[in-house]
């Protein structure tokens, strides 16, 4: 009886194991590398988009990166470069208004609990983990039209460049009144 426990114990945690293994690898680089190391392995060239604050987007389509992930298609990475280093990398998802993302999310930096009541699909809100590097935003909210799902997972080593950057970004919405 012991031993058909401890079977299906290891059983599972491999499976678990697995899947996670298996889940979508999104990090196409390492926070402050320069935009030419992202590993792009026979993949378009990624459209970069310049501000004139300092910054530079690339945009790639997540089901370039993730190909078997059939379920989050539609959804956008988006990796943003400060003074030519990586300081941010986001993904969003807009109108899908399935949660998908943040089963995403979820799978990969923990479960948060959502309102009594409330099915994932219709809950809004902000949730944040932390580990040893990085600062990881899950936000799901309403826009015109549908909702917006968005992942992101800020370099903490960085965070001054970047909080510097937005505050540029402040400065001139700020100017614009």
């Amino acid at each position: 009886m012991i031993k058909k426990i401890t079977i299906t114990i290891l059983s599972l945690l491999i499976f678990v194991s697995t899947s996670v293994a298996n889940a979508c690898d999104f990090k196409m680089g390492q926070f402050g590398d320069p935009k030419e190391k992202i590993k792009l392995e026979a993949l378009p060239l990624p459209m970069f988009l310049p501000d004139q604050f300092g910054g530079e987007t690339a945009l790639i389509p997540l089901h370039l990166v993730c190909k078997d992930v059939e379920d989050l298609f539609g959804t956008q990475i988006m990796l943003l470069y400060v003074d030519k280093k990586l300081m941010q990398i986001r993904l969003e998802r807009p109108n899908y208004n399935d949660a998908k993302l943040m089963d995403l999310a979820m799978k990969k930096y923990g479960i948060f609990s959502l309102p009594a009541g409330v099915k994932k699909t219709d809950w809004r809100g902000i949730h944040q983990w932390e580990n040893s590097s990085e600062k990881i935003i899950y936000l799901y909210t309403d826009i015109h039209d549908g909702s917006l799902e968005v992942l992101e997972l800020n370099s903490k080593s960085h965070e001054k460049d970047l909080v510097k950057y937005f505050g540029k970004i402040g400065k001139w919405l700020d100017s614009q009144k």
